[in-house]
């Protein structure tokens, strides 16, 4: 390769890392304001938690502490998971009649439940003793459509 080449290589190179290395700039709301997308951004969600993939389920809890009177207790949910799965997630600007601006979320058009809940809710001395009376459990298999969304306004 000739020196010339090698050269307009280098200028090249060193003007293209410069640029990379700008890295995004902040907008003025009067700017951002102007900004123009489509229709937001929309998301599919699938939450496994505490759920390995082989079914089996170990020992996760779920604690919180109060204190009354000097004495503490806990409130224990036992294997807190499950498998949820969500569709039609969607975040994006609006504007309202009035002319102000909101983020609009809307509701997953489609949920499903595989599992999910927990095995025992205790109230203990103990958060890490065994679990000696449940106040119950709680599991959730099927599946959920909704519709509507919650609307944000800065202030």
């Amino acid at each position: 390769m000739s020196t010339r080449r090698l050269v307009l290589l280098a200028i090249l190179l060193l003007c293209t890392a410069r640029c990379a290395l700008a890295g995004p700039q902040p907008l003025a709301d009067e700017e951002l304001a102007q900004v123009r997308g489509a229709d937001g951004v929309s998301f599919a969600v699938r939450l496994q938690l505490n759920r390995p993939g082989d079914g089996s389920v170990g020992d996760s809890r779920l604690t919180i502490g109060q204190t009354v009177d000097g004495r503490t207790t806990y409130t224990v949910l036992k294997n807190i998971g499950g498998v949820i799965q969500m569709v039609g997630l969607n975040i994006s600007p609006q504007t309202a009649a009035d002319g102000t601006n909101y983020l609009a979320l809307t509701l997953p058009a489609w949920t499903k439940f595989t599992d999910t809940g927990f095995d025992s809710l205790s109230v203990q001395a103990d958060p890490r003793g065994p679990v000696t009376q449940s106040l119950g459990q709680v599991t959730l298999n099927g599946e959920l459509q909704m519709q509507g969304q919650l609307r944000l306004w800065s202030h």
